[in-house]
This record gives C-alpha cells, sequence and structure tokens, in this order.
C-alpha cells in the first residue's frame, strides 16, 4: 500500500496551481533543502584523486609556457587556461537551495560554457554521472571540480596521476581557491615586471600602462599573503628568466615538487599538439618556438624612455625586493 504522504506528493505533482501559489511552493521547498542540505566547499582527506597543481602569476610571466611544458610528460594533467575555479566558491554558495543534482549541474555546465572550454576537446557526460551518483559524505564543491579534471586527464592525458590548472586571474583570488583546496600546491612564475608591465602594452595599447603596473604589483601581494597562510611544501617559485635560460635544470626542480617525472619531451613542448594556445591566440604566437630568453629585457626596447621612468618609479621596490634591481 502507497503511503499517504507519497499519494499526496503524486496528486500535488500534477495538480494546477497559479504561478504565485507554485513559486511559493517551491521558495518553502528551496529553503528546506538550503537548511538540510549544505555540503561543503572542501572535501574531506583522501576523497580527491590529488592534491592539485596552480599555476598562478601575473599574466604574461610564462605561465603558458610552463603549462606547455609540463603536459608534454604526460604524467600531469594541465587544460587551456578557464578562469573560473576561483568563480565556483561563489556560485557553490550562491545555489545550495537548488540541491545536489541542481547544484553539481551547474558547476560542470559553468566549465563547458566557458569561451576556452572547447580548446579542452574532452566530452563531460561521464563526470555529471559520476557526480551525480556521490554518496552525501563524498558530496563537496572540491569533488565536482576533481572529477571535471580528472574527466579531462582520462581523456587528453591518459597516463597522468595529477591535474592542474593554469589561470593567471586565479592569482587575485587565492582565498578562494585554498578554500575549496586547502592542500594544494602552488607554482608561483616570477617575472621582471618591467617585462611583464611592456607585453601587456604591446598586447592592449599605451592606455594599458596604469592597469599592468598595478596588475604585476597586486599579484605579488596577494601570493605574499597565501604564502603566510599555506604549508612551505605547498609552495615553489619559478623565475621565468631561470626557466628559459636553463629549462632542464628548473624543470626537474619543479617536477620533484609536484611528484612527477621529469621527461626531455617537456623541451619539445613546440612540436606536440599538446600546445595549442597559439593556434587561436596571436599572443601566444611564440609557443610554436623551442624556448628561448631574447625577452629578458625587452621592455627597453617597447617601452619610450617616459614610460620606462613611470614603470622604474613605481615598481622600484619591489623590483629590489625581488633581485631584480640592487638595492
Amino acid at each position: 500500500m502507497l503511503k499517504k504522504k507519497n499519494k499526496f506528493m503524486s496528486h500535488l505533482r500534477y495538480t494546477y496551481f497559479p504561478a504565485p501559489i507554485r513559486a511559493g511552493f517551491n521558495y518553502l521547498n528551496g529553503l528546506k533543502k538550503f537548511f538540510a542540505e549544505r555540503y561543503p566547499l572542501a572535501a574531506q582527506p583522501g576523497q580527491l584523486s590529488c592534491d592539485p597543481v596552480f599555476i598562478i602569476g601575473a599574466g604574461r610571466s610564462g605561465t603558458t609556457l610552463l603549462r606547455s611544458m609540463l603536459v608534454a610528460g604526460g604524467e600531469i594533467a594541465i587544460p587551456t587556461e578557464t578562469q573560473i575555479v576561483h568563480k565556483m566558491a561563489v556560485l557553490f554558495e550562491t545555489t545550495r537551495s537548488l540541491g545536489w543534482n541542481d547544484q553539481a549541474s551547474l558547476v560542470i555546465s559553468a566549465f563547458e560554457s566557458h569561451r576556452y572550454f572547447p580548446l579542452w576537446r574532452i566530452d563531460m557526460a561521464s563526470a555529471y554521472q559520476k557526480v551525480l551518483a556521490l554518496p552525501k559524505k563524498e558530496r563537496s564543491l572540491a569533488r565536482i571540480i576533481d572529477e571535471v579534471y580528472m574527466t579531462y586527464a582520462s581523456q587528453a592525458f591518459p597516463s597522468a596521476s595529477v591535474w592542474g590548472d593554469q589561470s593567471p586571474m586565479h592569482t587575485f583570488y587565492l582565498p578562494y581557491i585554498v578554500r575549496i583546496f586547502p592542500r594544494a600546491r602552488f607554482v608561483h612564475m616570477l617575472r621582471d615586471g618591467r617585462d611583464v608591465t611592456a607585453s601587456l602594452v604591446s598586447r592592449f595599447g599605451n592606455g594599458h600602462l596604469y592597469e599592468s603596473v598595478l596588475r604585476w604589483t597586486t599579484s605579488l601581494k596577494r601570493i605574499e599573503q597565501l604564502r603566510k597562510r599555506i604549508s612551505t611544501s605547498q609552495f615553489i617559485e619559478i623565475r621565468y628568466e631561470d626557466l628559459v635560460n636553463e629549462p632542464e635544470e628548473v624543470l626537474m626542480r619543479l617536477c620533484l615538487f609536484i611528484g612527477i617525472e621529469y621527461s626531455n619531451t617537456m623541451l619539445d613542448y613546440w612540436k606536440l599538439p599538446t600546445t595549442i594556445e597559439h593556434k587561436y591566440e596571436s599572443f601566444h604566437k611564440n609557443l610554436e618556438k623551442p624556448v628561448f630568453d631574447s625577452s629578458i629585457g625587452k621592455w627597453k626596447e617597447v617601452l619610450d624612455s617616459e614610460q620606462q621612468d613611470y614603470v622604474n618609479k613605481k615598481l622600484d621596490r619591489k623590483l629590489q625586493e625581488y633581485g631584480y634591481l640592487e638595492r
């Protein structure tokens, strides 16, 4: 025999109500879910496939170059940047009333709808199925994102044991990343702020000078704040200048930090199909060449004397602090 509650709910489902009344039912049901199903942002220890690796730093610091090199070895899966993980904490917090299925689907679809997602060249169907089938004790935002990246890894880098993300924009929202993945590892790509500024000005025009300077100094401030709140074992700093001058040595050190094997194929990134950004964005055109060091000090050619004076004045303290200028 059917329980009375089941009978009532069946009739309710097929009964017509004016829109305001139906909206009221939905609102009350949403409140019920909001208080009954508050899944966490972070996962419990041991529930994720790995402790992910986030490549951070100011834009035009070589983060895309580093991604191309690392994935060429096949042991770490890092997709083209989406600049989206940091937004997921806010999305997850504001959609709790929808219930797990709708909430999880929204998170995954946010990746699929990003303008760079087609470059991932994968099918997310299996990610939906696995996430929706998770038992309640394993549900979290981190678990959803982990499944998204492991789905990418299984299709694009089947030998990978670790996944990562390369999105410079995350640098400005690191507290969100740490809330979702408190045990994540961070690779800071550091580059002379004058060359970063020159590269951004070349791309966006002279009117971008002020913002370029602000972007570099703010990225350093955010990363300094991050270092104070995480373990030293979770952080490594790589200088762009060292990477292009001594790529093998730097990559070996970085692979040891990540826990993957160094491969000589990492230096052949420019020949491999895993390097694709230059095919879609002209400002990544240098990825079609072997690693070179001629971009070091390029700011002296790109910026005029007035711009050089401005940049040196604004960045003087930080350039000294990070060893790009003598004190």
